[in-house]
């Protein structure tokens, strides 16, 4: 299971989430098609997709602008519990949880699910 958080662009909490139990493939970019639909100028329509293989998560970057994380360009990197991903160096964030509860703490900037619609 992974849930993806949408981080509020100036504060430290989440805005929005979506949860997935059984896909192997997320993909998340701007076009209507995508499993996470997420709007901003730096977004590509396919920006990035999810795939769970082998017991674990992977990320791969597909964005024009690139992803990143902790400041950093990424192509292709497994996926941690609470890692903090941007689309585009100074797009919209996203906190990707794995096995999350609901009633837990995100890890990373502390958020908290409870303000989160889905």
């Amino acid at each position: 299971m992974i849930t993806i958080f949408l981080i509020h662009p100036t504060q430290a909490e989440p805005i929005r989430s979506w949860t997935f139990k059984q896909d192997s493939v997320v993909r998340v970019g701007r076009s209507k098609d995508n499993d996470v639909v997420i709007h901003g100028s730096l977004v590509s329509r396919h920006h990035l997709e999810l795939w769970h293989r082998q017991g674990h998560w992977e990320l791969i970057n597909f964005g024009a602008n690139g992803t990143f994380v902790e400041g950093q360009p990424v192509h292709q990197s497994q996926v941690d519990d609470g890692m903090i991903v941007r689309l585009g160096s100074t797009g919209p964030r996203l906190q990707l949880r794995l096995d999350f509860q609901p009633n837990e703490v995100a890890a990373g900037d502390r958020l908290t699910a409870h303000p989160v619609d889905g």
